[in-house]
């Protein structure tokens, strides 16, 4: 059952100009009182629970920690939940929900615990000795990536927010300390990673549809088909979630050796090899022997792998917020520039509760433009999309190659729009050649318009978010 949209929106509080995908987005009043009772919040949490030493500044950080939080929430949840509401496998309120809580999940039990990683990453421990330097030079990053995030919301833009943070943390180094102390290959290797990712994940999405599409859709018999490759593609779902998972999601709190892990992935094949094969064959009697109902049978496994995919999110992206808070906040109260320590809890808490409100109160607008924008999703390319993604951001990891989750789903679902336009174009071709039917002008199965104002806000976000940040860097020297 679809929940009807205007209920939606009553619900969230959204304005009129939010059902319009294509649009700018604007706040509603109950979004904006939200906004006031979040930001308050978080401030009175700084403010008490922060630095003894400097609370109004604390409070400031936690402000700030808050608002970036708030805005990756309503921005990477589209990569997650997107496809399962475009394929209107769950309708738009479950899929937020899920994605909230699931996301909620990985950013508070399966975290990065370490914070200062992304700083000393990207540019030399060496060459920063100032501590109050220091404190402005990652409060500018944070506050810069996050305007620059929250452009993006405006303009409906799936953006990585990792590149937006490393973006302004390399933008505020420059401007500070001159290019040398910045880890150039490191970046070269983080911008590598724009560039082979999507493309990695649209070729693997083409290849999965296409084999899904030879094996189930185009045979005579596709119940039968069904029945015995649907089990099967379960259970290398299974197993590349457990990966991806384990790679991915859990690597900050569970490393096990190579014998465990195989161990491991092995048993989520069988076991959902087990549980599907049954659930397939009960579920398939009576269907017609149609596409359509071939494509039904995908619907449960996808609502899996959408919060596979959150919790995921939710436990990398977590980084993105509560390492530069921690890092700032302990370098202000001890002057201590090596940065290994715990982060507090109520700050893991304050990202987290902003991650789960940027996705209940402010995705909507993300989630339909990238369910719907890109080109048209139905189950059976949810789960090409879902398989890519996890695919290419596990063997990305497994080489130790920086990679956006953002731009590798985005991309997997230009794959998607990509090879449906080559097969629209080949089945015209073969009517117009055997039946010398009339050739008619190519439908463009893909939104030009969308997909580019995506690839130029990509090709931007590093240098915008290193500008803005450097800019707030200047301003915070003069004036504090």
């Amino acid at each position: 059952m679809q929940l009807d949209h205007s209920i939606l929106d009553r619900v969230f509080g959204r304005g009129a100009t939010d059902n319009a995908p294509g649009r700018p987005a604007t706040l509603s009043r109950g979004q904006c009182l939200l906004v006031l009772v979040l930001a308050g919040a978080a401030f009175l949490t700084g403010y008490f629970f922060g630095s003894p030493q400097d609370a109004l500044l604390s409070a400031v950080v936690a402000l700030t920690g808050g608002y970036m939080a708030l805005n990756i929430g309503a921005n990477d949840v589209a990569n997650s939940v997107a496809p399962i509401v475009g394929a209107r496998v769950l309708p738009l309120g479950a899929a937020l929900l899920l994605a909230a809580v699931a996301e909620t999940a990985g950013a508070l039990f399966a975290s990065e615990h370490v914070a200062g990683r992304i700083a000393y990453r990207i540019v030399d421990q060496n060459a920063v000795q100032d501590p109050v330097q220091f404190v402005h030079g990652m409060l500018a990053a944070l506050a810069g990536a996050a305007l620059w995030i929250n452009a993006a919301n405006f303009v409906r833009v799936p953006i990585s927010t990792t590149h937006s943070i490393v973006g302004g943390i390399v933008g505020v180094a420059v401007f500070a300390i001159g290019t040398g102390p910045v880890i150039w290959p490191e970046i070269s290797l983080i911008t590598l990673g724009w560039f082979l990712s999507p493309v990695i994940s649209a070729a693997a999405a083409i290849l999965i549809l296409a084999f899904i599409k030879a094996e189930l859709l185009d045979v005579q018999d596709k119940l039968r088909a069904a029945r015995t490759w649907i089990p099967l593609l379960i259970a290398a779902m299974a197993t590349l979630f457990t990966l991806y998972l384990i790679s991915k999601g859990l690597a900050n709190v569970w490393a096990p050796q190579t014998p465990v892990l195989v161990t491991t992935t092995l048993a989520a094949f069988i076991a959902a090899l087990v549980l599907s094969g049954p659930y397939i064959r009960r579920a398939s009697i009576g269907l017609a022997n149609k596409g359509q109902s071939v494509r039904s049978l995908f619907r449960l496994p996808l609502i899996a792998a959408g919060g596979f995919l959150a919790f995921s999110h939710g436990a990398n992206d977590i980084a993105n917020i509560v390492g530069p808070v921690t890092a700032i906040l302990h370098v202000q109260e001890t002057a201590d520039l090596d940065l290994s320590f715990t982060i507090p809890i109520w700050i893991l808490l304050l990202g987290a509760l902003g991650l789960a409100c940027g996705v209940l109160f402010f995705s909507t607008g993300m989630v339909r433009v990238v369910a719907t924008r890109i080109t048209k999703i139905n189950p059976i390319r949810a789960y090409a999309i879902a398989m890519a993604t996890a695919s290419t951001v596990s063997a990305a990891s497994w080489i130790g190659l920086p990679v956006s989750t953002t731009q590798i789903a985005v991309g997997a679902i230009f794959g998607i729009g990509i090879y449906r336009e080559f097969r629209t174009r080949r089945d015209q071709e073969k009517r117009v050649i055997e039946r010398g039917a009339k050739r008619k002008k190519q439908r463009m199965l893909i939104r030009r318009d969308d997909a580019i104002r995506i690839l130029a806000v990509w090709a931007v976000t590093f240098p915008a978010a290193g500008l803005i940040s450097a800019t707030l860097f200047w301003v915070f020297n003069r004036f504090l």
